[in-house]
């Protein structure tokens, strides 16, 4: 039961720890600046512990908030008063005053000693003291004493000695795990020689931190007791000849109170020696020891960590192993990209460009938010997010075809700055493509077969307005048929005659059952298959019913093939052939 209860406080203990401020010896990579595209550099920098020797220390006023309970540990046997503990071991060594330990005493009157020597584990602990220190006299040296009074373990005048006791425990997990592993000792609502309880209560607490080497002392609640042992208390600490000694201000030797105090006793010689080693993915990085490197990530797999090795007082090493840095490349958002804007006039300049109708074309699949846009005329200034940015984008003049750069800081996150473009293109009269304007045709031809010479030929059914034809539409008998293109965007016709080149029709006739050289097609009439040949391979063959509607499109990249038009209903059929060099359109009669 007694070790249930144990563990049940110790589990207290890492979570009330993990709450506070712990002078934990750490190395730590700070959070970098983002390499933003593949090849910037970063400056990776490190934030760590300066230890320093314990040759000398300072003694500073800290904050009552302690870290660990008063109760939980191991207890002194209180079987009599004024007792050391059997020598308890600790699991790290300990530097004091330049020397370094790895067994400790506990004495019941609020000290713990690292002289093992000249006191005797389980043995008497000294009361009787009144000389201030240091002193090469004093009866107990080579200590931390916090706070070190006759005080009264037995019972009486100890009624509950499961709260009411002297007690130990080291902690080796979570913040305090390796290299920052801590030995705590309590002396818990302990009554002073003589006076008992009269005079209040004394609790008190001594913990001791690896690696640093730093030593709290807190005090809850110390009365002198004047009557006995001269009233004498003492915060501080000595060397093994007592020749040096670090106390308090009025916590030397004397008649003093105290309630709810702290003290930390730090090392203050010279700075600890210390390499610094660089790892990426757990590679040693041979040419970097210093405390910060700059990387330039080309991918995003790697992972930069460091160790800094300390060498302590026993000439022994302890490494600190820091935080892992990953994925320090930004993969670019996914923008959209911005159209060119065109312009179609014949007006003399100024003219008038929305330029932010495009800054929200380039984050739409974003959250624009988090993007401040900004347009230039020129790319370094954009690069550089110059202050000379266009004031009012959405009404942008200019009088010349322009290249305008999109500078996007991302804010939130990442801080990274991507600068892309378009183009004011400006466009005049685009003038209506040309040909011959009259064209015959067979049966089954298409707007698709008409010869016209220009870009992106667009049909219509007027000279003006009307209505878009695809070019599937199957050719009329003295039909006027009216053509543009567009250029860039730029269409001719800006719904006037004179930019729409007419084409009127006239059939001829023509075979009923197609056969050349080049292709055959069997039998015509056909009943369920149909035979296509080529002495070229098919790239492509489109069936159309009569009135020009696609029903069957296929690639078959071979030169003989059939088509099963069982179930075609009976009329006329038009087949579209084409091969690299050639393309035929012929009449088919389904029966």
């Amino acid at each position: 039961m007694k070790k249930q209860y144990l563990a049940l406080q110790l589990f207290g203990i890492s979570l009330f720890a993990v709450a506070q401020s712990t002078p934990l010896a750490h190395i730590t990579i700070q959070e970098p600046s983002l390499a933003c595209s593949p090849g910037i550099c970063t400056t990776l920098t490190t934030a760590f512990s300066t230890l320093k020797s314990t040759t000398n220390y300072q003694v500073a006023s800290i904050p009552f908030n302690p870290l660990f309970p008063y109760t939980g540990g191991t207890l002194l046997n209180n079987s009599a008063d004024d007792l050391w503990t059997p020598a308890i071991n600790l699991p790290f060594s300990f530097c004091f005053f330049g020397s370094t330990y790895n067994s400790v005493l506990v004495g019941s009157n609020g000290v713990m000693t690292f002289d093992l020597t000249n006191q005797t584990p389980s043995g008497y602990c000294s009361w009787p003291f009144t000389q201030t220190i240091p002193n090469a006299t004093f009866p107990i040296r080579n200590a931390i004493y916090g706070v070190y009074q006759d005080s009264n373990i037995s019972s009486p005048p100890v009624t509950n000695a499961l709260v009411q006791n002297v007690n130990y425990y080291i902690l080796d997990s979570g913040l305090n795990a390796a290299p920052n592993r801590v030995f705590v000792v309590n002396f818990n609502q302990l009554p002073q020689y003589q006076c008992n309880a009269a005079v209040g209560l004394q609790t008190s607490q001594i913990v001791i931190y690896e690696t640093t080497n730093i030593i709290d002392v807190y005090v809850q609640n110390r009365t002198a007791c004047t009557s006995w042992n001269s009233g004498s208390g003492l915060i501080g600490i000595q060397n093994q000849a007592g020749t040096l000694a670090v106390t308090p201000a009025a916590r030397n030797t004397g008649t003093w109170s105290a309630t709810n105090e702290a003290w930390r006793f730090s090392p203050d010689g010279g700075n600890l020696p210390y390499v610094f080693s660089w790892y990426d993915n757990g590679v040693l990085m041979p040419d970097e020891t210093s405390s910060s490197i700059v990387v330039c990530p080309v991918l995003n797999d790697n992972s930069y960590t460091v160790n800094l090795s300390v060498i302590t007082c026993n000439n022994a090493q302890t490494v600190l192993q820091s935080n892992a840095i990953n994925q320090l490349l930004v993969i670019e958002p996914a923008f959209e990209s911005a159209p060119n804007l065109i312009f179609c006039t014949q007006e003399p300049p100024v003219y008038i460009a929305d330029l932010a109708s495009n800054g929200n074309v380039i984050v739409s699949g974003l959250n624009a938010n988090d993007y401040t846009i900004r347009y230039y005329e020129s790319l370094a200034d954009a690069e550089n997010s110059a202050a000379n940015y266009i004031l009012d984008p959405s009404n942008y003049s200019f009088i010349e075809n322009k290249t305008i750069y999109v500078s996007l800081q991302e804010e939130l996150q990442t801080g990274c700055h991507y600068v892309k473009s378009f183009e004011l293109t400006i466009i005049p009269l685009v003038t209506a493509p040309t040909g011959d304007i009259s064209q015959n045709f067979t049966n089954g031809q298409t707007l698709a077969n008409l010869v016209v010479t220009g870009e992106n030929i667009i049909w219509y059914d007027s000279p003006a307005d009307g209505n878009v034809l695809p070019t599937t539409t199957l050719l009329q008998n003295n039909t006027t048929y009216y053509a543009t293109q567009s250029v860039d965007g730029c269409e001719s016709n800006r719904n006037t005659n004179a930019n729409r080149f007419a084409v009127t029709t006239f059939l001829v006739l023509s075979n009923s059952f197609f056969s050349t050289s080049a292709f055959s097609v069997y039998p015509n009439p056909v009943h369920d298959l149909l035979t296509i040949t080529a002495q070229e391979i098919l790239k492509s063959i489109v069936v159309y019913n009569a009135v020009g509607q696609q029903i069957l499109s296929l690639d078959p990249d071979q030169k003989e093939l059939q088509i099963n038009t069982a179930k075609f209903t009976s009329g006329v059929y038009f087949l579209k052939l084409n091969t690299e060099t050639e393309s035929r359109i012929l009449k088919v009669l389904k029966k």
